[in-house]
């Protein structure tokens, strides 16, 4: 980290106030190259601002009219010294003046690479730095305060008191493995064992987390599922009220998958319009279905829409069976029109009471958003209120802890030696700190900062 970087820290376009920001042991030498105010940056307290220009020093041409904030060394986000130009929103100057940053011994920042710096210098752990982007790219409330309380410290907070347990474990157990000579016992089975199983029962807790977490941070994955011309297209624009989807009367309009983002209640919501199920020549058609039945698995929730102006058909319950045994909300479309199979006929063919609907009239769409929410809240967990595991990443990692750990109670209730049930403790403490990055791996660094816009 030997290189002063620099980027911009607003989004591209045309704004009332733009920021380029410029990181790292140079960067407030280069800012005097260019900055002229009442004083010299060099003197400047940490945390202050002060209003000047930015000059071009080769031909002494003013550029922008400025704030410039400085923050020292370790008192900053990256724990290097920091400079902040707030300037006009004009795409011209701000290309301009970071032009003439980097022309003065800066280096155009990677994306993430100020959180990456941040990380790496202990200013957050790497749960902490994966809620930044998290919290940039956040579209609602509880996307939002899930990334939050994760920049917070909630998660990293959790997982101190795990590896804090394991560390003990751990140090006992090389303790009775370095003094095996002796005819004492640091630990008995039975402490062993409600020790690990202690340690188990906060992991699978958080484990348990992971589905909401998830969620709030991706979205939940709902697929509109039906037959034909039951109204799936028409409900998707409804709920989403705009016309993202063609909608004719004419069966098999849609034949490929569909999807936009809503916020259903706070929720962050990823829905999946679906081609109808049924039997077809159309070759275009039929792959449309095929990837009908591959989302029916992969989605979180799933709405089966009907036609409540027909009767119930083959189709309708063929589809049911692809959904037995999945979450799904069951809805009665087309009420507005005479009724052929009501909610009675529905709970008695499918077991499931169907929220009656009409999307020409918009009936009962809060009705859906509040089943969606019902189902989200099922979990038992609440960003904003909850430690939650957000990506996979987190979830992989606690996992293969977990099932160290369980090798490890497995080994103590056969009467292993300490050398064995070390060597799984071991392997769980390695994973958890990969989880906060005490322990890293290069390529899974650069893999996370990659997504991160640039400038962050």
């Amino acid at each position: 980290m030997e290189d002063t970087i620099a980027a911009l820290s607003t989004p591209a376009g045309i704004s009332a106030i733009g920021i380029i920001r410029l990181s790292g042991k140079n960067a407030v030498s280069i800012g005097e190259k260019v900055f002229r105010g009442k004083g010299s940056i060099s003197k400047m307290k940490s945390h202050s601002i002060a209003l000047g220009s930015i000059i071009d020093p080769v031909d002494k041409r003013e550029i922008d009219q400025v704030l410039l904030s400085l923050f020292r060394s370790p008192h900053s986000y990256t724990g290097e010294d920091v400079l902040e130009v707030s300037c006009h929103g004009n795409p011209l100057i701000l290309k301009e003046i970071l032009n003439l940053l980097l022309s003065h011994g800066a280096r155009l920042a990677q994306p993430g690479e100020f959180t990456q710096r941040a990380y790496l210098n202990g200013k957050m752990d790497l749960t902490q730095a994966e809620a930044v982007n998290d919290l940039i790219r956040a579209h609602t409330l509880y996307a939002r305060l899930s990334a939050l309380n994760q920049i917070k410290g909630d998660l990293k907070g959790f997982l101190e008191k795990i590896l804090e347990q394991v560390l003990n474990l751990l140090a006992q157990l090389e303790a009775a493995i370095d003094h095996s000579d002796l005819n004492e016992k640091f630990l008995s089975s039975e402490d062993l064992k409600k020790a690990l199983e202690d340690i188990l029962v906060h992991i699978d807790k958080m484990l348990q987390s992971a589905a909401s977490g998830k969620m709030a941070r991706e979205g939940v994955r709902i697929a509109i599922i039906g037959a034909p011309n039951v109204g799936k297209s028409s409900l998707m624009n409804a709920l989403l009220k705009k016309d993202r989807v063609i909608v004719s009367e004419f069966a098999g309009t849609t034949r490929d998958i569909v999807e936009d983002e809503m916020n259903v209640l706070g929720i962050p919501v990823r829905l999946i319009d679906t081609a109808g199920i049924r039997d077809t020549r159309d070759e275009i058609e039929k792959k449309g279905i095929e990837k009908t039945k591959e989302i029916i698995d992969l989605a979180d929730l799933r709405i089966f829409v009907l036609d409540a102006s027909r009767e119930l058909n083959p189709e309708d319950k063929e589809l049911f069976k692809l959904l037995e045994g999945k979450k799904s909300i069951l809805l009665l479309n087309k009420t507005d029109l005479q009724i052929k199979t009501d909610s009675d006929m529905a709970l008695k063919e499918f077991g499931s009471y169907a929220i009656p609907i009409s999307v020409v009239s918009q009936r009962g769409l809060e009705e859906i958003e509040s089943a969606i929410e019902n189902f989200y809240f099922s979990f038992g967990f609440e960003p904003g209120k909850d430690v939650l595991i957000t990506n996979v990443r987190q979830e992989s990692l606690l996992q293969k802890a977990g099932s160290a750990l369980n090798k490890a109670l497995e080994a103590v209730k056969a009467g292993l030696s300490e050398e064995f049930i070390a060597s799984d403790v071991r392997k769980a403490l390695a994973a958890l700190e990969e989880i906060t990055g005490k322990k890293f791996d290069e390529m899974v660094l650069d893999k996370i900062f990659a997504q991160f816009c640039v400038g962050k």
